[in-house]
């Protein structure tokens, strides 16, 4: 049983402010939770962790615990901040975010191991960019009838929050449920969410269990693709219009959020490397 220390207690803080970051960023347009928490270096602990939360419920059940209090956290206290600060300034949050973006790549690029002689892999890119196009070109339609229904667009839904690069407002949208979703939660429909979770727990707990055990087989192949569906997400959120007089200041913002994304996920990676858990510690 995990001891309260003061070490336990400062992972856990530290793991609760990850969740409020990875709360708040699913807020903004076109940026996942998943890429946040590639940029912070936890993702592949946290696909391991929801993997292996039955095989090793000791050592995983806190972390998870945290990161989503921090996740709840990140949605209720900055979600007026987050996206009035969006509405204000919107060109330079999304030139911002762009480069934040892809400053996600390096990282994904050196933990791929891919050499320059085996350079045949980078068509495994291409297929994550197509899957996300792919998912863009299915007509909106009404899915919200059934309970099974309901259910499949839940772990549909999982899907797309597991994977970072997909949006899923766009995939509520396509499932017909965009505004049923916001109107269920406003109303406080329990059922509607209740048989949405299942389907959320069913399709998180498979999307990270097969993402975990594609990273460790072939961690090339896998890695590639996700930065095919980084890539994607970059086109949701690059504005358009944009005014040639303010190109400079946007070119220079892109930068900072390319530059920023590099050092946290260095600083990130460091972090997590070697680091114990809380049933261990």
């Amino acid at each position: 049983m995990p001891i309260i220390t003061k070490e336990n207690a400062k992972k856990a803080g530290i793991d609760i402010l990850y969740g409020a970051v990875i709360g708040s960023s699913m807020l903004i347009p076109g940026v996942s939770g998943g890429t946040t928490a590639i940029i912070l270096g936890i993702y592949d602990r946290l696909i391991s962790a929801v993997s292996e939360i039955t095989k090793k419920p000791k050592e995983n059940l806190p972390f998870l615990s945290f990161v989503f209090i921090g996740g709840l956290f990140g949605v209720l206290l900055f979600s007026k901040a987050v996206l009035g600060i969006i509405e204000a300034y919107t060109n330079e949050c999304m030139f911002f975010f762009t480069g934040t973006i892809l400053g996600s790549i390096p990282l994904l690029v050196r933990k791929s191991g891919i050499k320059i002689s085996n350079m045949y892999n980078m068509i495994f890119s291409l297929i994550g960019i197509f899957a996300v196009f792919g998912i863009r070109l299915i007509p909106s339609g009404s899915s919200a009838g059934s309970g099974f229904m309901l259910i499949l667009c839940g772990i549909i839904i999982a899907v797309a929050m597991v994977l970072p690069g997909i949006s899923t407002s766009h995939i509520l949208l396509i499932l017909g449920m965009y505004e049923s979703f916001w109107g269920g939660l406003s109303g406080g429909n329990i059922d509607f969410f209740l048989l949405l979770g299942i389907g959320g727990i069913i399709g998180t707990l498979l999307t990270a269990k097969l993402t975990d055990i594609a990273a460790k087989r072939f961690p090339c192949q896998t890695y590639m693709v996700i930065i095919g569906f980084i890539m994607t997400s970059v086109y949701d959120i690059f504005p358009q219009n944009v005014p040639y007089e303010r190109i400079p200041i946007f070119i220079i913002l892109c930068a900072a959020g390319f530059t920023s994304a590099c050092f946290i996920s260095s600083f990130g990676s460091r972090m997590t490397e070697g680091r114990e858990t809380y049933a261990q510690a």
